[in-house]
């Protein structure tokens, strides 16, 4: 498959044999784009019960952070942000039906709290450890998605 190929797919949207050259490219943008309208697992229902689990999410997320911060302990607020998008994801994962999300929701909550143990014990800075670790999860959780959805194209 060479450049005229992928600028041959650029042009045509209807080819779906593109789509795996597409994202053999890494025109994923593309792809977002073209099947932007394909469907989605958001209703009315599950639209309004994430936006709540989110708004939640939020609202958690600040009070804690403020809490810390209003009793000079503002070096656990990386791990309090942590901890709280980690609960929150079991019933995302729930609403969503997608396994991965269980995972990534226990691995960051584990993370969370470990990281202030870990973070004491070696003298590192709360946040650089928090942040490591919550950071590969995820990162490794989108890989793994990507990889499941580029499967399926």
């Amino acid at each position: 498959m060479g450049p005229g190929e992928t600028a041959r797919c650029l042009e045509d949207a209807t080819n779906w044999r593109c789509d795996r050259v597409l994202a053999d490219r890494g025109r994923g943008g593309v792809l977002a784009f073209r099947h932007g309208s394909d469907g989605t697992v958001f209703d009315a229902h599950t639209s309004r019960v994430f936006g709540a689990a989110v708004g939640l999410e939020f609202a958690v997320a600040a009070a804690g952070a403020a809490a810390l911060a209003s009793r000079q302990r503002a070096e656990l607020i990386p791990a309090w942000i942590a901890l709280v998008v980690g609960v929150h994801l079991f019933p995302v994962a729930a609403l969503l039906k997608y396994p991965l999300i269980y995972a990534v929701a226990a691995l960051l909550t584990v993370a969370a709290i470990a990281s202030v143990t870990v973070a004491k014990a070696h003298a590192l800075p709360q946040s650089a450890v928090a942040g490591l670790a919550v950071g590969t999860f995820l990162l490794v959780a989108a890989l793994l998605a990507l990889g499941s959805a580029l499967v399926r194209i």
